[in-house]
Formats: C-alpha cells, structure tokens, sequence
C-alpha cells in the first residue's frame, strides 16, 4: 500500500508499452512495411510505444486519483462497510495482513483500471486509500 501508485503506474506503463508494440509490429508485418526498412521501423514502433504508453498511463493516474478517506468506526461495522463497497463494485480480498483488508474492483460497477482500496482500521476511524471517484459514493451510501 505504501508505494501503490508508483508501482500500478509501472505495471500500466510496461503492459500499454508491450501491448500497444505488439499490436503495431503485427500490422505493420502485415502492411509490409518492414520490409522497406527495419530498423527504422523497429525504432518507431518502440517509439510511439513509449509515448502512447506514457502518455496513457499518466491519464489512467490521474483519472482515478487516490486519496485518503477517514470513517468513524462508531457509526459504521466492518460488516457494513464490506456491504457498502460490495454496492460501488469492490470485492473483499483474503489476506494475510490483519492491520489491512483490501479490495478489488469488480466490473462493471468498479472499473478494473481503478486499483484496489486499502482499509485500516485505527481506535476511532476506518482509514481508506483508494480512487477519489469511489471513495466519494461511499459517503453518499
């Protein structure tokens, strides 16, 4: 959880960067265009990889933004808290951590692009780290 946004922003960038190098050395070995030069070729698709990937996975960032939310735990069970994010399209993880209980995203209530919810629990407050957009229709529930 620590680290959470660096490394989803990782991951998103290496999968959009061989994802999208993929499919474009596929069209263009159909089209035949490595045939006229391909080296060039090589160096423009991982080009163009890189900046869709970068620019991509930026806009994945910081659409789903994350931000901390804070509950009180007096108001609020962990059983009621497991249904009101099971109603936004979380699904809780089992884990072997007894201080964090996460959640994925299950679509197609909860984009798989958003990332997990990390929830901890302190004396007063249930601490949750998660997408700005879900964490806000938990209020609202």
């Amino acid at each position: 959880m620590r680290n959470y946004s660096l490394l989803r922003f990782l991951k998103l960038n290496v999968y959009f960067f061989l994802m999208y190098s993929l499919l474009t050395a596929v069209w263009y070995g159909i089209t035949g265009k490595f045939e006229e030069n391909p080296t060039g070729t090589i160096g423009e698709v991982f080009f163009t990889a890189a900046v869709f990937s970068l620019l991509f996975s930026l806009a994945i960032v910081i659409w789903f933004r994350r931000e901390e939310r804070r509950i009180p735990v007096k108001g609020l069970s962990v059983k009621e808290l497991d249904k009101k994010l099971a109603r936004i399209g979380y699904q809780r993880v089992q884990g072997k951590s007894k201080q964090t209980i996460s959640y994925k995203p299950e679509p197609p209530k909860a984009s798989a692009l958003a990332g997990k919810i990390f929830v901890q629990q302190s004396v007063n407050f249930y601490h949750l780290h998660g997408p700005a957009r879900y964490l806000k229709q938990i209020g609202n529930l």
